[in-house]
């Protein structure tokens, strides 16, 4: 499995949490990236299923809006985020939760980086593997000190959402 983080930084707020630096967080978008070569290094993540995610380059934009997955190959979705210009430069960690998944059935997979200030954050999730396609909801969020500051839900499905993510990714499928 490969867990797809790229940093490009900037975040997303929640009103909700006393946290200073949860005031500094906000969500910026989320949705589905249509199937590509993945190119990144390659950064160890003990906290996943694979047990590495893949630092992808930046410039990926969402080529789709939808929270509705459907379990194709090289498929990608997830959520970019923001950290507030002027807010100092923050620890965090990438929750990634999901039916349970491979031989350990793993639920939960997480892995950390550092959000700095007018940088964005893109965190993706890549269907690489057969044993990920894993149909069910699917939360992404951002935690700092184990507090969620931002969450974004998906639903993955076999087919539902098959045609319209087709039609929008026919250019970059062989």
């Amino acid at each position: 499995m490969h867990l797809t983080a790229l940093l490009t930084a900037l975040f997303l707020a929640s009103p909700l949490l006393a946290s200073p630096a949860s005031a500094q967080v906000r969500l910026v978008d989320a949705g589905i990236i249509c199937p590509r070569e993945s190119e990144g290094e390659f950064v160890d993540a003990p906290g996943t299923e694979s047990g590495f995610i893949r630092r992808i380059r930046q410039g990926l934009a969402f080529d789709l809006p939808d929270r509705t997955v459907p379990t194709m190959d090289q498929l990608s979705f997830g959520f970019r985020t923001t950290l507030k210009a002027g807010a100092a430069t923050t620890p965090v960690t990438v929750v990634v939760t999901h039916p349970p998944m491979g031989e350990r059935g793993i639920e939960r997979e997480e892995w950390t980086d550092v959000m700095t200030p007018d940088a964005s954050n893109l965190n993706l999730f890549t269907f690489e593997m057969d044993y990920e396609k894993v149909p069910g909801p699917w939360t992404f969020s951002i935690e700092i000190d184990g507090q969620p500051i931002v969450t974004v839900p998906f639903e993955v499905t076999e087919t539902e959402n098959q045609g319209r993510v087709e039609r929008a990714c026919f250019q970059f499928m062989s």
